[in-house]
């Protein structure tokens, strides 16, 4: 059964590599299903799971693990303690490449973000929440040799660290016999031949190994790398541009595609390129900035409401110059707390920036709306509540109260079948409604 090959990779991992797990995260729920899915499903000891907090303490443990001939693959966060981790994974993977896996933990993030993380090696990523037979599936995936084509493409790349060239690209022959155009074959052959100096032989392969994989970079980025070895700067920028498109958000590259320009002069388009990286990573550190603000502000919210609005306001402060659509929730928390301290203007003015960034949002109209009603400002309230029906008619679909909420409206406007409307709609929901029942008899149209 194809399941039971998994839970047998994964066994055979432990058991016969040595195999152990070191979890770089702080969160307790991973863990304890990650332990619990060794334990219950697999029925191996949780004591080849290692925990650490902090990636200070990552070297040591690694060393420690190391000493005793353990395999270890690493699950990592990609953001800890409000720190992106991709420094982390680049130099696990740059000074340990053949020692460990590297198994990336996220929540669900845009593919850009992905494509990066693979890019600085990670051997596989696991969304967050994960169940147990897919988290099974992961580790299987990551740690299984892979065949006798894996095996020679190991053999392969060990002969080119001992400096072997030649027996490198006759394993590479080798794995092109049983899978012609097979990438990773043709890119171990450019890497030998590159090796042994015959690098127009090697960038052929590699623009093969290109054509073979249309998200695999590895091709583009050794042909790159040949280029600016020849000192074809125009050349070693195209295909920098090419891997930039792929993967957009490794900054470090567009620092080079900007150096290339330099060199050839084009200080504009060089100007544009760092410009892009300085952006891109002050928005990494204003986003680490931010979540830190939010979870301030979220611990605050039924406690301290006053507290939680300066923190919220602190966290879109923090990204004034890059605001975008994924900072809607925090402004729709901001105006929250504001209408709970009775500031139903001020939230009207935070909803109102939020429009600007996202101007057909129906829920910042519903709030909007909202706080237009705890104002007594029923005239506005209508319009927009109005406006925010014409964008999503099925806004009542979510919840009883959102349909309580809008009869009101429609109710202090003077329209009253509109308003039964969605009280019987918040019953058809909830049947036990009190508030829609009583005010369905307070309009005389009790069922």
């Amino acid at each position: 059964m194809k399941n039971k090959q998994y839970d047998d990779d994964v066994r055979e991992f432990i058991a016969l590599q040595n195999g152990v797990f070191l979890v770089v995260s702080t969160d307790a729920l991973f863990n304890k299903n990650l332990r619990s899915t060794l334990l219950r499903h697999l029925t191996i000891k949780d004591e080849c799971v290692h925990n650490i907090a902090t990636t200070e303490q990552l070297p040591k443990n690694i060393k420690q693990l190391r000493a005793k001939s353990h395999k270890i693959l690493v699950f990592i966060e990609r953001e800890l303690n409000g720190r992106n981790t991709s420094d982390i994974i680049r130099y696990l993977k740059n000074d340990f490449a053949n020692d460990l896996f590297v198994v990336v933990l996220t929540t669900e993030v845009e593919r850009d973000k992905l494509v990066l993380l693979h890019e600085l090696g990670a051997d596989n990523i696991i969304t967050k929440p994960i169940s147990a037979d897919t988290m099974i599936e992961k580790i299987a995936f990551t740690v299984k040799p892979r065949g006798q084509l894996g095996e020679f493409m190991d053999k392969g790349r060990q002969c080119l660290e001992m400096g072997d060239a030649l027996e490198a690209a006759k394993i590479a022959r080798q794995v092109l016999d049983m899978k012609s155009n097979s990438p990773s074959g043709l890119l171990l052959m450019g890497d030998a031949l590159r090796a042994m100096g015959k690098k127009d032989e090697a960038l052929r392969a590699y623009t093969q190994a290109e054509k073979g994989a249309r998200l695999f970079l590895d091709p583009l980025k050794k042909i790159a790398e040949l280029h600016h070895e020849e000192g074809n700067t125009t050349e070693e920028i195209k295909f920098l541009e090419r891997l930039d498109k792929l993967s957009p958000l490794n900054v470090d590259r567009k620092v080079d595609i900007g150096t290339g320009y330099i060199k050839l002069g084009d200080t504009d388009k060089a100007k544009a390129a760092f410009d892009m990286a300085v952006r891109i990573a002050t928005k990494e550190a204003l986003d680490a900035v931010s979540r830190v603000t939010q979870t301030i502000a979220m611990r605050c919210m039924e406690s301290a409401p006053e507290l939680s609005e300066q923190y919220l306001r602190q966290s879109l402060n923090t990204r004034k110059n890059m605001l975008d659509r994924s900072d809607i929730e925090t402004f729709n928390r901001l105006g929250l707390m504001l209408r709970r301290q009775g500031k139903w203007q001020e939230a009207i003015a935070e909803y109102r920036k939020a429009l600007k960034i996202s101007p057909d949002d129906p829920g910042l109209y519903y709030n909007i709306s909202m706080a237009y009603t705890e104002g007594r400002q029923y005239i506005e309230a209508y319009q927009y509540l109005d406006r925010s029906l014409s964008l999503n008619p099925d806004l009542w679909k979510n919840g009883e109260a959102v349909c309580y909420n809008i009869a009101t409206v429609y109710r202090r406007y003077g329209k009253k079948d509109p308003a039964v409307d969605y009280l019987k709609k918040a019953l058809e929901i909830n049947p036990g409604y009190e508030k829609a029942k009583s005010l369905l008899q307070e309009m005389g149209a009790g069922r």
